[in-house]
């Protein structure tokens, strides 16, 4: 028998856990009711379904008008499970827009690692025009994915031309900034020798990058003498 939407959606009111629910609220912070669905358990079920009802699943899910953070990341990580392309990138095309935690985001994404790079780049770069902030932040966490020899000098230049000013973008770069600093020093260090970003996103990679095990402690005093004082803008 084919499972259909309402069967999932009643796996996850019935895995609501309460107490967890009161935990995870204030970390998730998002704009849809929560059910207090462990993400294990969320990624578990998404994964239990099988490609050929996927579409039926989704179908009923983009049907259905009683939205919550748990429904939301039970599909988009149902939307983004490996299969056909093509038909993940219309998923994702409707889903992203449905986003409203950075957790939605940050959970979702790391699904994609099967993707091809560059064309799922090219195909989202509209993201990055968009007026909602996890639109955004899901394109840049995206290049966390990204993040090779081969692309640094493109995902630099994507962060210069980032619209700032929104917090869940300003994290999700000051983050991707400071394993840029890790992984591509010298690259990414004259970014902050003439400030090219916005005093919080410029301070916060930095300090996300002096709390690495990954670079010297010389390293991290200089980067230190880097940071931009408030008061100077």
């Amino acid at each position: 028998m084919d499972k259909t939407w309402s069967y999932y959606k009643q796996k996850l009111i019935e895995s609501a856990d309460g107490k967890y629910k009161a935990f995870n609220d204030p970390i998730v912070n998002c704009e849809y009711p929560t059910l207090g669905v462990r993400t294990p358990i969320i990624k578990k079920l998404a994964a239990s379904v099988d490609l050929a009802e996927r579409d039926n699943v989704l179908d009923g899910f983009f049907h259905d008008d009683d939205l919550s953070y748990d429904t939301v990341l039970f599909a988009g990580c149902l939307a983004s499970k490996k299969g056909d392309y093509e038909i993940t990138r219309e998923y994702l095309t409707r889903m992203i827009p449905m986003f409203k935690s950075w957790a939605h985001v940050d959970c979702v994404v790391p699904c994609l690692k099967w993707v091809d790079k560059d064309r799922f780049l090219n195909d989202f770069s509209y993201l990055l025009d968009c007026d909602g902030q996890y639109e955004v932040r899901t394109y840049i966490i995206f290049l966390f994915e990204c993040l090779t020899e081969e692309r640094i000098d493109f995902v630099l230049k994507t962060l210069r031309s980032v619209e700032y000013g929104r917090y869940y973008v300003d994290m999700a770069a000051a983050w991707l900034l400071a394993e840029c600093l890790v992984k591509f020093y010298d690259k990414t260090l004259k970014l902050f020798e003439t400030p090219m970003f916005p005093v919080f996103v410029h301070n916060k990679a930095i300090q996300k990058a002096r709390e690495s095990f990954r670079i010297s402690p010389d390293v991290k005093a200089y980067l230190n003498t880097l940071k931009i004082k408030r008061s100077a803008r």
